[in-house]
């Protein structure tokens, strides 16, 4: 117990103190953030087989059985380790000057990765909606103070998306809690009660729909991605790796924790419709990604697309392509991370972001060509990376269900090479054009930060085992 509180009390902590900072040279106070965000990950791996099973259950407002009921299963431990190393690297991405109000913005990032762990452990349903609608916050704020030229237009619909697709989900929370109430004498929020009740609500098709919705709008399922190319491109580096890392990988646990565990003959029977949407969102977010030439917008159709296909295994709902499916998510955590990590490297240098800024980069920034290169096909899903696992699990479990399903969305797998690769030859391998003063190639510091991804990438492609093993357990849970 006292482990859990730690980790999750650790980053509210962080955060405090780091807006309580003296203000002092841009460059300690990062050292100093970066250091306390990067504690869960050290207390993570530190206790790695002692976490399963570890509970908060303490009542939180008795008169409404409302519990601050923590708990860690696999499942929430995948998730955590992909937040806590995650939230370092994308503090290690920004510039150690001229950044505004540094402090405020650490210390949003702190508070999100607390809000994240939270989410992640949540047990009960009122806390686990508290924790959902409230890591908005910070991301809004990232987005609205720190963005590009278009960030407050993008702020906006990012926010007004997010609260369109959870409005109902107060109306959702008391309607189990009085199903609960009406099927066992007992009124909970408790999340395994709830899931032994929920399938007798008579209005168990309508509360799914809503679970869904928010799910889809988060993650986000198409139609529902509207808002995602603005938000990621006007967000800054550091708000576009947590978004695309971070904030897609809420909506798919969602999923997996509460609409699977609490409806699962509806999941089964809605499958097919949202196999389509998911199948869908692949061949338009490839589609999409092909036609554009701005990269920073590339890589976020990309990123969608590549979520779609996650959600086209979760929505098989069982075995091979389940189990793929999760796997998938951590890659795409940690690939769409890399990518907007060298996207925002290389906008700096350019002070640019379309792929007609500047061509033949390959002679000029050596270093940065082949790291961006290396996650791009990971990216591409080449067998030997961390991508080719999860997407053929995946494909595997398609092919069970349909195989023309397979055929049609590994034409996306082919459209992904060509445009990834498309980006590469025009940035990288046309014939140079004259040189800037500001085109200085990535250092070893760079490399370091980068590091951590890339050999993550080499790992989970050349030994997936034992993080395959991990995945099985939530799968025969």
């Amino acid at each position: 117990m006292v482990g859990l509180l730690g980790l999750f009390i650790l980053p509210f902590i962080a955060s405090l103190a780091v807006l309580m900072c003296p203000i002092g040279s841009g460059c300690c106070l990062k050292r100093r953030a970066v250091i306390m965000s990067a504690l869960p990950l050290a207390l993570l791996a530190y206790g790695s087989n002692s976490w399963m099973g570890a509970t908060i259950d303490s009542p939180w407002i008795p008169s409404l059985s409302i519990h601050f009921h923590l708990s860690m299963d696999t499942l929430s431990l995948l998730f955590l380790f992909l937040t806590a190393l995650i939230i370092p690297i994308s503090l290690l991405a920004i510039p150690s000057s001229g950044l505004a109000s540094p402090r405020l913005f650490y210390s949003l990032i702190l508070l999100l990765q607390g809000l994240l762990i939270g989410f992640f452990t949540a047990r009960d349903l009122v806390v686990f909606t508290i924790f959902w609608e409230a890591m908005l916050l910070p991301l809004y704020f990232l987005i609205n103070l720190w963005g590009g030229s278009g960030r407050q237009q993008a702020s906006l619909k990012f926010l007004l998306y997010m609260i369109a697709g959870s409005i109902l989900l107060i109306a959702a929370l008391l309607s189990l809690y009085f199903t609960a109430q009406t099927a066992t004498g007992t009124a909970t929020f408790d999340l395994t009660s709830l899931a032994q009740v929920a399938k007798t609500s008579p209005y168990a098709p309508w509360l799914c729909a809503i679970f869904l919705l928010a799910f889809a709008v988060k993650t986000p399922l198409f139609p529902f991605h509207a808002w995602l190319p603005d938000a990621y491109c006007q967000a800054p580096t550091t708000g576009t790796i947590l978004l695309a890392a971070l904030l897609s990988k809420a909506g798919i646990y969602g999923l997996m924790r509460i609409a699977m565990p609490l409806f699962p003959s509806l999941m089964q029977q809605w499958s097919p419709f949202l196999l389509s949407l998911a199948i869908a969102g692949v061949l338009y977010g490839a589609f999409a990604a092909w036609w554009q030439s701005d990269y920073k917008r590339l890589i976020a159709y990309s990123s969608f697309s590549h979520i779609n296909f996650v959600l086209a295994g979760l929505f098989v709902g069982e075995g091979t392509a389940y189990s793929g499916a999760l796997l998938q998510a951590l890659n795409h955590g940690i690939t769409i991370a890399a990518l907007f990590l060298v996207a925002g490297w290389l906008e700096e240098r350019l002070g640019s972001t379309a792929m007609a800024a500047a061509t033949g980069l390959a002679k000029y920034m050596p270093q940065l060509c082949w790291l961006t290169l290396l996650f791009v096909l990971s990216s591409v899903a080449l067998p030997g990376l961390n991508n080719f696992v999860g997407e053929v699990m995946i494909l595997f479990g398609l092919f069970d269900r349909n195989p023309l399903l397979v055929a049609l969305i590994g034409l996306t797998v082919i459209f992904s090479v060509v445009y990834m690769l498309r980006w590469m030859q025009k940035v990288y391998f046309e014939v140079p054009t004259s040189a800037a003063r500001s085109w200085i190639d990535i250092g070893g510091k760079h490399l370091a930060i980068a590091a951590p991804l890339a050999l993550l990438i080499f790992w989970v492609g050349i030994y997936p085992a034992p993080l395959l093993e991990l995945i099985s357990d939530v799968g025969n849970r």
